[in-house]
């Protein structure tokens, strides 16, 4: 059996400045995953492949980071089965151990097809943030019983700050959608009062009346308000040119 060894201060404070720099470097979510991945099976001795499963809102699973092909087709093969120790972890929100897959009990196709694969020992943690389970990261070896109570502690606190960064990111992701959706809103408001504008000096009308018009013209073309002063807009242009 491979005893795992805690990671000194130095070393864990060599991995969670790599992650930080990704975060402070705006790196899009793909390439966060792919460093957590990469990462992961660099930090626990005789460690293989390792992979990352992220759970959507409506619990849709899928491999969003891997090492390999290999995780890919054994996590493939979870969900088609619909079991596994990764989506266990997922599943109970803990850390989910498999010691040799030949001797495993508590799935029972799985493993032996995981056996038969060439793999023979996973460990898998859940990436959790504050009460929400997002996934799970797991690791797998080709050797049995390389696992352990150490190693459970270890990929739990590199879990714990993967899972800040991938809550950090989506944080990002939506306040930039959330800013695009406000400068759209404010680019269409100005849009309209540009085109409001036009028509109070073409018709001669009120601010009131104007607005009323643009309205009208909408629901007669069964187009959008901004499109109308969209057209508006580019007509004036036209004439001017």
């Amino acid at each position: 059996m491979t005893e795992s060894h805690d990671p000194t201060p130095e070393a864990w404070a060599a991995v969670f400045a790599r992650m930080a720099g990704v975060l402070l470097s705006e790196q899009t979510v793909a390439t966060v995953l792919e460093l957590i991945t990469s990462l992961a099976k660099d930090t626990l001795p005789d460690t293989d492949g390792s992979g990352i499963t992220l759970v959507d809102d409506e619990s849709n699973r899928s491999t969003s980071a891997a090492t390999g092909k290999m995780v890919e087709r054994l996590d493939a093969l979870q969900y088609e089965l619909g079991d596994g120790p990764c989506l266990a972890a997922i599943r109970d929100g803990v850390p989910v151990r498999v010691d040799d897959f030949r001797e495993e009990q508590r799935w029972p196709e799985w493993p032996r097809w995981a056996a038969e694969m060439g793999m023979s020992s996973s460990l898998s943690v859940p990436l959790q943030y504050a009460g929400e389970i997002m996934g799970a990261l797991k690791v797998y070896s080709t050797r049995p019983r390389v696992y352990t109570a150490d190693s459970e502690d270890i990929l739990g606190r590199f879990a714990e700050q993967a899972a800040i960064l991938l809550a950090n990111m989506h944080t990002l992701t939506e306040a930039e959608a959330l800013n695009e959706r406000l400068l759209r809103a404010l680019r269409d408001r100005d849009l309209i009062a540009t085109a409001k504008g036009i028509v109070m000096l073409r018709e001669n009308i009120d601010a009131d009346r104007a607005v009323q018009r643009l309205l009208e013209l909408s629901t007669q073309r069964r187009i959008t308000v901004r499109e109308v002063a969209a057209e508006i807009v580019a007509s004036t242009y036209n004439e001017t040119v």
